[in-house]
């Protein structure tokens, strides 16, 4: 009873003081680590344990995907994404790539980077002051020690750096990169997944892209890349929509922006869209590549002449994703584009659209194997007749 009521004196405010009279009492039983073990760690300090175990050659080969595979999930939020500058993650990323890390590292490292510059201008325009499209492109080369996870996941890499991103499209352009070239090479890669993804890639940087509003100043949170809850190709208010062209960006509300050039810019994920307009329109430079690099003939060629596919090249038919993937890159250049065909060109195309006629019972078989609408197949077929 003493030792309770000398607790309970030692342990009591005095009826004459406030709390601001007394120091505040030290908690001895506060463990750091006890803490991070109920309230989690900060996103920050887990991104870059991640990376500083990635790194480390010292770490298993399964410890260290984990690490980038736990990264690459934290990354999915843009602002983590965006934090890979501020906690100077990059360099050690990229570093990854040019390492003598195992396979399954460098896979990992392609795919924490393409999650964090897809659909993420800020990220984009810091990445690429790394100089990294020679790096990314040598995994296209096909070769004894080349892996089909690697070719696969840099060109996911590769597109989420290109898409929308002129400046970037622009460096495949320069004679010492030879990025064109590795990408057209890519259309005859032995796997057929790393062909479809190429494909898909030479279509989005073809299509044009509506002009970009400046952003509204009671908005500085992200635009919204493709989210408009109108049909993919409807005009929008306050934009000029073309024909053809991939969905508008948009302020968070759905609404367009306005176009006062006077308003400020907010810093945000898609300010780079806002400072320059322009910055979103890769069409003109990949149908300038088109011509120069002759990809148009490697795409049509792909087409015609389909290569095997299946682990062993077992299936020498046409691999019907791929097929329609390459219909539409055709559809967006002569039609979307309206770009310069040869008639050379065309004929091959209109001949093979005939014989592929011949073994359809209608043509809707091939609409819809090629995934075209009725007017999108005669805009096409008329296209090639012309």
């Amino acid at each position: 009873m003493q030792s309770l009521l000398r607790w309970s004196i030692e342990n009591s405010t005095p009826y004459d003081s406030t709390a601001s009279d007394r120091p505040p009492a030290r908690r001895e039983d506060l463990n750091p680590e006890i803490i991070d073990m109920i309230l989690g760690k900060p996103d920050s300090v887990l991104m870059k344990e991640d990376v500083a175990i990635a790194v480390d050659s010292s770490k298993s080969e399964d410890e260290r995907v984990a690490a980038l595979d736990h990264l690459e999930m934290l990354i999915e939020q843009i602002d983590n994404a965006n934090n890979l500058e501020v906690l100077q993650l990059w360099a050690p990323l990229q570093s990854l790539l040019t390492s003598d890390a195992p396979k399954e590292v460098k896979v990992n490292a392609l795919w924490v980077i393409g999650t964090a510059v897809q659909n993420n201008p800020m990220a984009q325009e810091v990445y690429l002051q790394y100089k990294p499209i020679p790096t990314l492109l040598s995994f296209l080369t096909p070769s004894e020690d080349s892996t089909v996870q690697e070719r696969s996941k840099a060109i996911y890499t590769l597109s989420g750096l290109l898409k929308h991103n002129a400046p970037a499209v622009k460096e495949l352009s320069r004679a010492d990169t030879n990025g064109w070239e590795k990408l057209k090479g890519a259309l005859q890669d032995p796997r057929v997944v790393v062909r479809r993804k190429t494909i898909f890639l030479l279509n989005t940087l073809l299509l044009p892209t509506a002009p970009i509003p400046h952003a509204h100043p009671q908005h500085s949170a992200p635009l919204l890349l493709g989210n408009a809850p109108t049909t993919p190709n409807a005009p929008v208010s306050g934009a000029t929509a073309v024909p053809g062209a991939a969905a508008n960006l948009l302020t968070p509300d759905n609404r367009p922006a306005p176009t006062d050039s006077d308003q400020p810019i907010h810093p945000n994920s898609h300010a780079a869209h806002l400072r320059d307009t322009s910055r979103s329109q890769t069409s003109p430079t990949a149908i300038q590549a088109f011509k120069d690099f002759k990809i148009l003939d490697a795409v049509i060629s792909s087409v015609v002449n389909p290569l095997p596919f299946g682990d062993d090249g077992e299936h020498t038919d046409a691999d019907v994703e791929y097929e329609e993937k390459a219909l539409r890159v055709l559809f967006t250049y002569i039609v979307t584009c309206k770009a310069e065909t040869t008639p050379t060109q065309k004929e091959i195309v209109r001949r093979w659209f005939v014989r592929q006629s011949s073994t359809a019972s209608n043509q809707s078989e091939l609409e819809d194997k090629w995934n075209l609408t009725a007017s999108e197949y005669k805009e096409l077929s008329d296209a090639l007749a012309a």
